[in-house]
């Protein structure tokens, strides 16, 4: 019988390793364990292409996608490090690129559940190599295992090894294989999960602003148009006592439609700014988001805090609870500081890490880290953020803010 895991005869490589019903079953329960106590889904992914690699002695590893029709590299392992989106090599990670693959012949075998092993002959003349060429030839890349992740019956992605030298596999690591890759599937469908969630929250509180909305300052603005036109016609007709009766009854909704406004957008202030200071929140933030976690987190606040409008910390603590996220996601840093700085007639607030950083360009801020979230953050409280980044020289994010009387939380609406 035809073994799909064999790339044809063996060339001079490093020697294959040997792997026994123990060594598998110790193997299946670490990665159990660290599925059970990890609560970031894409970490355990990466932990599982680590174990792939180093087990079956693969030069990189991936974790695609499959959804909507298109293929598109979710995690990958490359140069001994876990990467995603932005920070991924290979080009398969870009959602431009996903388009572009035809992978209609490899698609129909994957879901005759088939294990696909291709080599360099394939990767020559094969259309669904086509934007990955390049990249293979630079690195050496030789031979390529597919293996099929479904659940149930869908496919739901490929588990991908890339090697630099062809190798035959034993029956006992296809096994092996197979089983990760049923792991790598559940991990998925909990990150599809986590996000569908998400979703579903996101479009619950859009219903419910729209529902307040509908039943508060919609109609007071018409009850205001009402008395404004009762009190044009009146005028008309040269009655001056029923015209200011309407026009006080108008300034009276006014008033009240603008007390209701000040509700919804209190209501919107998450929950580590009810009732407590920016600074509280912010701090509170950091320690949370980087408890459990290698890094070293600090945060620091200089000057005379200042109770600023509602809006406006609302977007500075939006700001750096993005800022934090990427640096806990992506820059592989070992200290993160935040610091909130309070002048006579500015705030400023920086977000640094000491981590791998990237170079800033129009494709890198169009393609993630929320910088673009940022960015329209700090132009609508008349902010100015700085981006200040380089490769392994860390990543500082900083807001400056003139702060104006207007701007204090008395006058904030």
């Amino acid at each position: 019988m035809h073994n799909p895991f064999d790339f044809g005869v063996p060339e001079a490589h490093p020697q294959e390793p040997t792997l026994d019903l123990a060594q598998a079953n110790q193997v299946l329960q670490a990665s159990l364990s660290k599925l059970a106590d990890e609560p970031n889904l894409e970490k355990f992914l990466g932990h599982l292409l680590t174990v792939c690699s180093d087990r079956f002695m693969a030069t990189e590893a991936g974790i695609w996608r499959y959804e909507n029709g298109l293929f598109r590299l979710f995690v990958s392992y490359e140069d001994g490090q876990i990467k995603h989106e932005e920070s991924i090599g290979h080009p398969g990670a870009s959602l431009a690129t996903a388009r572009k693959i035809q992978n209609q012949h490899v698609l129909a075998r994957l879901r005759k559940r088939e294990i696909i092993s291709d080599y360099a002959e394939q990767f020559a003349t094969e259309p669904v190599y086509e934007h990955f060429r390049d990249y293979f030839r630079r690195r050496g890349i030789q031979a390529a295992l597919k293996i099929p992740l479904f659940l149930g019956d869908d496919l739901r992605g490929i588990l991908v090894m890339r090697f630099r030298h062809r190798r035959v596999f034993k029956p006992e690591e296809a096994e092996l294989a197979f089983a990760l890759a049923n792991q790598a599937v559940l991990a998925l469908e909990l990150t599809r999960l986590a996000e569908v969630a998400q979703t579903a929250a996101i479009m619950e509180e859009r219903n419910r602003l729209a529902r307040d909305i509908h039943d508060t300052l919609a109609q007071t603005f018409t009850s205001i148009l009402m008395r404004l036109q009762a009190a044009a016609l009146t005028l008309d007709e040269g009655g001056g006592a029923g015209a200011r009766a309407n026009i006080d009854r108008a300034c009276d909704l006014a008033r009240e439609g603008l007390a209701n406004a000040r509700h919804s957008v209190q209501a919107l202030r998450p929950p580590a700014l009810m009732g407590r200071s920016l600074s509280m929140a912010l701090a509170d933030a950091l320690q949370q988001m980087t408890e459990g976690t290698p890094l070293t987190s600090e945060f620091r606040l200089e000057g005379q805090p200042v109770a600023l409008a509602d809006d406006i910390e609302l977007e500075l603590f939006r700001i750096a609870q993005e800022a934090i996220t990427n640096s806990c996601k992506h820059a592989q840093a070992r200290t993160l500081a935040v610091q909130l700085t309070y002048q006579s007639d500015r705030l400023r607030l920086m977000v640094g890490d000491d981590g791998v950083g990237f170079i800033l360009t129009k494709s890198t801020a169009l393609r993630g880290f929320g910088l673009i979230s940022m960015q329209q953050r700090a132009e609508r409280i008349g902010g100015n953020l700085t981006i200040c980044s380089d490769h392994n020289q860390g990543t500082q994010i900083c807001v400056v803010l003139s702060i104006s009387r207007s701007q204090t939380h008395g006058d904030a609406v």
